[in-house]
């Protein structure tokens, strides 16, 4: 949403001026970091929390991308990353290969020329990697069904973890491994960074990740549903604020 891009490029500012510390999400935390910018999350966690995130978004009443729109990019997109992520599932999903559209999206998997594991660019450089092959056939993989994206996601997830549901490793992978590793960092940052010690730090992160802390009216201001609100009060095992607190961290939530 442009309104909270805008706080986060003033909140980027402000850190380029080192007048605060700024920790972002989906970025590695660097201990030994000396800039005022940096991560707080453990990146490695980081496919498992894509594939999951990707099961999820792709349980949509849409057939095919054609359909979804902008959602149906951010999902491609997220869906390429995983099958670098785990080139195990090649064999998966060769059993497609007789689909009219199977061509259309191994053209996607040709020409990568950028390592899937640096995993704090892997996102923007996927979008340009899609963007550049998509430019060669005339757009996106328009025909592939979401029930293909949605079975390969759980393809790899069953055959990863398979004494687990999908939803209890859903949970575990995007929320409460990576909050673990979040808390430590942030842990860290605030009272091992004697150097800045005078400066406020300022954590910019996903709405999830604040629940069930985050309250009636910021919700509202938020746009969140129901479900959402739903969804993370059946969590009952310790959150990230919930170990924050522990640490006798303070902090404020802003939206």
């Amino acid at each position: 949403m442009p309104h909270f891009q805008e706080k986060k490029e003033s909140l980027r500012q402000k850190a380029l001026c080192n007048e605060i510390v700024l920790l972002l999400e989906c970025q590695e935390y660097n201990k030994n970091n000396p800039l005022m910018i940096n991560g707080f999350e453990s990146m490695n966690l980081y496919p498992d929390s894509v594939v999951c995130s990707v099961y999820q978004m792709s349980q949509v009443p849409y057939l095919t991308l054609r359909e979804g729109g902008t959602h149906s990019i951010s999902v491609f997109v997220l869906f390429m990353c995983c099958v670098l992520f785990f080139p195990e599932s090649t064999s998966f999903f060769e059993s497609y290969s007789h689909a009219s559209w199977y061509d259309s999206f191994t053209h996607f998997l040709e020409d990568v020329a950028f390592d899937p594991c640096d995993y704090n660019q892997v996102h923007e450089n996927m979008k340009m990697h899609i963007r550049k092959r998509a430019g060669l056939r005339g757009g996106l993989p328009a025909d592939i069904p979401y029930a293909f994206i949605h079975g390969v996601c759980c393809h790899i997830l069953h055959e990863k973890y398979p004494e687990e549901t999908l939803n209890e490793v859903v949970i575990r992978c995007t929320l409460l491994d990576r909050e673990e590793k979040m808390a430590e960092n942030i842990v860290h940052a605030c009272k091992e960074r004697e150097e800045y010690s005078d400066k406020p730090i300022h954590v910019t992160i996903g709405a999830g990740h604040l629940m069930p802390y985050l309250n009636e009216r910021q919700i509202g201001e938020l746009g969140l549903d129901l479900f959402f609100k739903g969804y993370h009060e059946k969590i009952k095992e310790s959150r990230l604020l919930d170990r924050l607190q522990k640490m006798s961290i303070e902090y404020d939530i802003v939206v």
